[in-house]
């Protein structure tokens, strides 16, 4: 089932990440990259850990398949490790 807005993060395997706590995401929410489903909200500095699911804010890769006018409609997302960062794994075209 699609959220017509707002999308929860369910999980997070990117280890790195300050705000993954026990491979679910902790940030208060979530801003996908542009042209590369990147985590802009990924950091590994000190963080404010959230007590309640993190939203997608924005999703700003125009070509992904859940991308609703820069919101993201899929159920949940999972964040992974690429390189230094994360990716959102859900991304589709």
């Amino acid at each position: 089932m699609e959220q017509t807005s707002g999308s929860h993060v369910l999980t997070c395997l990117a280890d790195q990440c300050s705000y993954n706590c026990r491979e679910v995401c902790c940030a208060p929410v979530i801003e996908v990259g542009e042209e590369h489903p990147a985590c802009d909200t990924f950091t590994t500095g000190a963080v404010q850990i959230a007590d309640f699911e993190p939203q997608v804010q924005d999703c700003k890769v125009s070509q992904c398949h859940f991308n609703s006018s820069w919101a993201c409609t899929a159920a949940g997302v999972t964040m992974i490790t690429h390189s230094d960062h994360a990716d959102c794994a859900t991304f589709r075209m």
